[in-house]
């Protein structure tokens, strides 16, 4: 198994990497020889002031003394494109769907802060359907731990999971029943543009209605991570949480699509469980993200 170490000392530049990831021949996953060890860091990294006002002015996300939740995906967003870019990476990654991501934030991460950053890619398994792999990242201040996440992947393909499926799986999140609105906005059709420029994501499901139809979408769909950004905001259970700086878990399977000019809608039944909601796109009876946001022990 090949091991690929790419250090950078700025942000990761996202275009040459994405034309390795449409023009470089791939050799297929193979469950037999696994995956590449591909690791990246960045240290001393910083969040840019001005993307950062940007990507709150966008998501409707009010301003405070540190990063929101899951902008720390944003800034790393470069160095997975050009992990998953990489030619010795055997999979296409316009063929990789973000299915699941745990994020774990210790503490808040100040505005101004110098953090140090640490991707890799870990482990797989296989699945009826396919293949899922992790991608790790970890995020550092002067050596202490404050935030981290997993990225899960799904490849459709036949690699022996209907035959031989893994033992262990990645967690679950069911939709909720007899839920209520809790809040509902609308994803603008230019949100998909605007999300790119903020992530350096330039998928063409989310620019291109034609190129969404091509991957079998109805139409060019909103970046998930993106929607999921702004229903945490408008999540109570975070809001309460962030304020008092505990730690927490949040956790959201991407169930299906959420359009570009759409409106959505956060679901709660906190009889059920106060830590979660569901997110619905438009009137569909499907939830599009099912979302828990949990506090994490000392």
């Amino acid at each position: 198994m090949s091991e690929v170490r790419l250090i950078f000392n700025k942000k990761p530049a996202v275009w040459t990497a994405l034309l390795k990831a449409l023009l470089l021949p791939r050799k297929g996953f193979d469950a037999d020889v696994g995956l590449p060890d591909i690791q990246a860091q960045w240290q001393g990294a910083r969040a840019d002031s001005v993307s950062l006002k940007s990507y709150c002015s966008t998501l409707d996300i009010k301003p405070v003394g540190h990063l929101p939740i899951a902008y720390p995906h944003v800034l790393v967003g470069p160095m997975h494109i050009n992990m998953l870019s990489h030619q010795s990476f055997p999979i296409r990654l316009l063929g990789a769907l973000h299915l699941k991501n745990r994020i774990v934030q210790y503490r808040p991460i100040g505005c101004d802060e110098l953090i140090d950053i640490d991707a890799r890619l870990g482990d797989f398994c296989l699945v009826e359907k396919g293949v899922e792999f992790d991608l790790v990242t970890r995020i550092s201040v002067d050596g202490n731990l404050v935030w981290e996440e997993t990225s899960i992947y799904f490849v459709r393909g036949r690699f022996g999971g209907a035959e031989h499926p893994a033992t262990v799986k990645s967690f679950e999140l069911t939709s909720l029943p007899e839920t209520k609105v809790l809040h509902s906005w609308h994803v603008p059709r230019n949100r998909g543009r605007q999300y790119a420029r903020l992530s350096g994501d330039y998928n063409p499901i989310h620019i291109s209605a034609l190129a969404a139809k091509m991957f079998g979408f109805e139409r060019d769909i909103a970046h998930g991570f993106g929607v999921l950004a702004q229903a945490l905001e408008y999540s109570k259970r975070l809001s309460d949480t962030r304020a008092d700086g505990q730690a927490v878990q949040v956790d959201v399977v991407f169930k299906g699509p959420v359009f570009l000019g759409s409106d959505v809608s956060i679901r709660q039944n906190p009889e059920a469980s106060a830590d979660r909601f569901d997110l619905y796109c438009d009137s569909n009876s499907k939830p599009s993200m099912c979302v828990a946001v949990n506090d994490v022990a000392g």
